[in-house]
């Protein structure tokens, strides 16, 4: 079920990469980015962690935490995400779809045939000249849509952005606004 604006944010507790347990109802954040992917090689994938990864200085300035939850295991997210791009963000493996089926995020083939658009393919060159490999090893569900929750310092849902393609994501400027 698809969450909405106002809804409270299903808590959750789990373990990032790391082994550091991160409990959604402790953090101290004002505001939280929870940002849904597919796996650690998906090139489009790593093409949105490269854009939050430039923004972080922004997101500590106005406050944002930002946790990020992939189908990966652990150590393709440690080789393949954190390490290639030095990240200061929290990273979790929800290889069993628990935080998947909690925020309704879920599968498409109709929506990963969009990506096929322009714009899919303007983003795919671009992953593509920043080095992220094209037909990376495939974790979980190759039709895993993303998807975007922005959370107020109550857990109440400010955004809810569940995409409509691959490479749909609530855009920055509606996050740091």
């Amino acid at each position: 079920m698809k969450l909405n604006k106002e809804n409270q944010a299903p808590n959750f507790r789990v373990k990032d990469i790391f082994g550091t347990e991160i409990d959604l109802s402790k953090m101290d954040s004002h505001k939280i980015l929870i940002s849904f992917f597919r796996y650690a090689e998906c090139a489009l994938c790593n093409l949105r962690i490269a854009e939050l990864k430039r923004a972080s200085e922004v997101f500590q300035k106005e406050d944002i935490e930002v946790v990020t939850i992939f189908q990966s295991h652990e150590e393709s997210l440690k080789e393949s995400i954190h390490k290639r791009h030095e990240l200061d963000f929290t990273v979790i493996s929800d290889s069993n779809f628990k935080l998947y089926d909690m925020y309704g995020v879920t599968t498409s083939w109709g929506k990963l045939l969009r990506t096929a658009s322009l714009k899919g393919i303007k983003s795919t060159l671009a992953a593509s000249s920043q080095g992220f490999k094209l037909g990376g090893r495939v974790e979980g569900k190759f039709n895993q849509i993303p998807a975007d929750f922005l959370l107020d310092r109550n857990k109440r849902i400010k955004i809810a952005h569940y995409g409509s393609s691959l490479i749909d994501h609530m855009p920055l400027e509606e996050i740091l606004n």
